[in-house]
């Protein structure tokens, strides 16, 4: 099991195991003021071999400040059926997952990130590092 895509986004979906993105590779927010809404989605992919399929597995996602202080937490589990017509022998599968931070507030102008944590021993959490600040430091860039 591994992630194969993860992209903090303007808007994500899924769909028939369909992944739908729209403004991919976000790392900046512009926001008037704070405290103000994230205003980002997560858009992801975890590739599971077969044999993996069917065990029950739980992923857990967090955005943290610099600090590490947790802002939200969103946590579930998954397990997949693997229909025997279909598929190709050992043909691994795309799990797609659209995870909404939008109305996350965040308290100040500064460091974020987003951690996703697929709860397993040899997989390592991965973090999506963003930076949120005032629309005239957009302009500086």
């Amino acid at each position: 099991m591994k992630i194969c895509v993860a992209a903090l986004c303007d808007f994500a979906q899924v769909r028939e195991c369909l992944l739908t993105v729209a403004s991919a590779g976000i790392t900046r927010v512009w926001r008037p003021q704070y405290p103000a809404p994230m205003g980002l989605m997560l858009a992801l992919v975890i590739e599971v071999a077969p044999a993996e399929a069917a065990l029950p597995r739980e992923i857990r996602i967090r955005v943290e400040d610099s600090d590490g202080k947790r802002l939200a937490e969103s946590s579930g589990g998954f397990q997949v059926d693997v229909p025997p017509e279909g598929n190709d022998p050992g043909e691994v599968l795309m799990l797609p997952f659209a995870i909404d931070f939008r109305g996350v507030e965040l308290p100040a102008a500064g460091r974020y990130q987003v951690i996703v944590d697929l709860m397993t021993e040899d997989i390592e959490e991965s973090a999506l590092a963003f930076r949120a600040g005032f629309p005239s430091e957009a302009a500086r860039q």
